[in-house]
């Protein structure tokens, strides 16, 4: 048997996993190696793949294994082996199968699925003892019999659901859930425990029924459910079924759960109890935001206030900083915290969360208030990732908090549209003290007047700059944030003159409203060209979609498209474009070869992988394109800075860029820029 190299591994992997295809860019990236090297790979894998009846094919620019891939599976299977399992992640694959078990496995068992030896599983089960005890779920050890894990079903289930959550990749799950898109880590996870094809079922049942009629607060409540749906139905297969009493809140959605049954196989269905029913209901009910109530009467409501003021004010003394000046945090604290006893039988698994993770580093003091303060003021024992759910808020607080001054600030960018007023609008957001903000090219910035800027924020660097400047990605991320308000903090204005924020009047009442028409005329005409349009995109090659979209341009916009399309391209290589978050990138540039003004928005049939903003890997479903002469007016400049601006604003906003109509992003740039229609001051 021909003994292929780890590399040669991964990169079969990768291009049978890949479906449509993935380009010598792609391969590139993915195998950290050069272009040279992967034609290399491919000469010197071309013989082993002839003799198992397979291909590497070349199909405009998109490689892809062909033939009988069937017989690599065993390769693909040694390359997911070799991907070593952490300490971390054998527990949580070991927790899995006793969870979902109905009988006493065999250490010897245990340790041949996961390769490791018996002591390695003992000392694994002492680790899983003590994890476990906290939820009163406890390992029982029988000699000649083997192990097994005895407690209360329903903790057994929500337990097995926070440690899935937390090993499964989400967005992974649920292209699988969705699309049917094979998940490696199922396999991996549960030994075979359990179908996969369960969960698929599940979800499709959960559309039908259950998903249209509540509220969850995120994808990743929903994949709550469908985990515990999914559970839920394997434990009652194997004759496993949780004690669950009648409640208004869970009869309310009994009737639907009855529904979601009705939709599943006759073998899923058949062992469904009235207490199975009743348990996936109030699962329902505690994810359902719609139904959530946080009104108390008066002799309950005020202890509790009482205590949340008290360990607000101990965190803001122990820390160092006052958390008590804005009134929605401790109303949102309050109801968190109120959420908290009301659920507490209902406690988050004690497994990492990795957002929650990096946050508890980030803010590693003020998260030691919290700890701190914590059992000073509440009864209530709470486990890692609750703790940090709290500092959540207190983070959101210390970072959002903003303290009215007087400053100007100016921003140099590239060429003027797009990104630079997306970073105006998220400084105007988040530092309010800033008054005036304006926008310069790099071309004329030696003509500006610096002495007027309290702050000076780029794109890019400026070498020999001769004032300080504070470089900054276009959507001003929370690091950011937090750097400029430390510098505005220690900030003290040299004697540079009194900043000018006074605006001009106009006394002119009949050049003020012939102003106003030719905003409304240049926004109207803006808002009747953005439409969402199909870009039917063959791979994942952004380039090559960039100029099929140019191509149904009309020439009247767009004069010399070749020329546009290289001006993008260098845009895309300059920086990412991917909002983080989600599945929406800003493609907008200004050049010479553009006539008029232009905004409109691209769906690609076959999402595309690239960084976001933030640096992290993200799938591009959706671009807006904006496209602007070199040269425009200070009308057309203020036009597309609110178009751009609106995009960001908030995610209710992004939100409607990247899911909704064309009718939908009309009307809500048509809002904003009546919001902003000139006024005379």
């Amino acid at each position: 048997m021909v003994k292929l190299t780890q590399r040669q591994e991964k990169l079969l992997t990768a291009l049978a996993e890949s479906g449509v295809g993935l380009s010598l860019k792609d391969l590139e990236g993915l195998m950290k190696v050069s272009r040279r090297t992967i034609y290399r790979e491919f000469a010197d894998l071309k013989l082993y793949l002839q003799s198992q009846g397979v291909a590497i094919t070349n199909e405009n620019g998109l490689y892809r294994l062909t033939g009988q891939v069937a017989k690599l599976d065993g390769v693909f299977e040694d390359e997911v082996a070799k991907q070593e399992l952490t300490t971390a992640k054998r527990e949580s694959i070991l927790a899995c199968q006793l969870l979902l078990a109905c009988q006493a496995i065999k250490i010897i068992s245990l340790a041949l699925s996961l390769k490791v030896s018996e002591g390695t599983i003992q000392r694994d089960l002492t680790k899983l003892e003590r994890s476990l005890s906290q939820y009163d779920l406890h390992v029982i050890k029988q000699k000649g019999v083997g192990v097994y894990i005895e407690g209360n079903e329903a903790k057994r289930r929500q337990v097995l659901t926070g440690i899935l959550l937390n090993e499964l990749n989400e967005y992974y799950f649920l292209r699988y859930v969705q699309k049917g898109e094979e998940v490696a880590q199922f396999k991996q996870l549960f030994l075979d425990a359990i179908n996969p094809q369960i969960f698929r079922q599940v979800y499709q049942g959960l559309s039908q029924t259950i998903l249209p009629v509540v509220e969850l607060n995120s994808d990743r409540q929903m994949i709550q459910l469908i985990l515990i749906a999914a559970i839920s139905i394997k434990r009652a297969q194997l004759g496993k079924h949780p004690h669950a009493s009648k409640t208004k809140d869970n009869l309310r959605y009994l009737a639907k759960v009855y529904e979601f049954f009705a939709t599943l196989d006759s073998s899923l269905r058949a062992k469904l109890t009235t207490d199975e029913a009743l348990f996936v209901a109030s699962q329902i009910h505690l994810r359902d935001y719609s139904e959530q109530q946080f009104d108390l009467n008066e002799d309950q409501e005020w202890p509790l206030t009482l205590k949340v003021r008290q360990f607000v004010l101990d965190v803001s003394k122990d820390f160092g900083w006052n958390f008590q000046r804005n009134p929605d945090f401790f109303k949102r604290l309050t109801r968190h915290i109120l959420n908290l006893e009301k659920n507490s039988h209902d406690r988050l698994p004690n497994v990492q969360i990795e957002t929650l993770q990096t946050l508890t580093t980030k803010y590693q003091g003020l998260y030691n208030s919290i700890m701190k303060c914590w059992p000073q003021n509440f009864e209530l024992r709470l486990v890692i990732p609750e703790y940090q759910l709290i500092l959540l808020y207190f983070a959101n607080e210390y970072t959002n908090r903003r303290y009215l001054q007087d400053l100007a600030a100016l921003i140099v960018c590239e060429n003027g549209i797009g990104t630079a007023n997306i970073l105006a609008s998220r400084l105007k957001k988040e530092l309010p003290e800033i008054k005036r903000v304006s926008i310069t090219h790099l071309a004329v910035l030696g003509q500006v007047d610096l002495q007027q800027y309290d702050l000076i924020l780029s794109t890019l660097e400026l070498p020999g700059f001769p004032r300080e400047y504070q470089l900054v990605s276009p959507l001003l991320l929370n690091d950011e944030v937090k750097r400029l308000k430390d510098y505005l903090a220690n900030y003290h204005r040299p004697d540079y003159g009194q900043v000018k924020t006074s605006l001009v009047k106009h006394k002119n009442a009949l050049k003020k409203l012939s102003q106003m028409k030719a905003y409304l005329d240049l926004s109207l005409k803006l808002i009747t060209q953005t439409q969402v349009h199909k870009v039917a995109n063959q791979g994942s090659d952004l380039g090559a979609s960039v100029e099929e979209t140019l191509a149904h341009i009309p020439g009247e916009i767009i004069n010399d498209k070749e020329e546009v399309t290289l001006a993008l391209l260098r845009r895309i290589n300059l920086a990412p474009i991917g909002i983080p978050d989600t599945n929406l990138a800003l493609l907008h540039t200004s050049d010479a070869g553009v006539n008029q003004c232009y905004f409109g928005i691209y769906e690609l049939a076959h999402p595309i992988k690239m960084l976001g903003m933030d640096r992290e890997e993200m799938q591009v479903s959706r671009y807006t394109l904006m496209v602007a002469p070199k040269e425009v007016t200070d009308l057309e400049q203020k036009v597309l800075g609110i178009i751009s601006s609106s995009i960001v604003m908030n995610s209710e906003n992004t939100n409607v860029f990247e899911t909704g109509t064309s009718e939908a992003v009309q009307e809500l740039l048509a809002n904003q820029l009546l919001n902003e229609i000139p006024k005379e001051k």
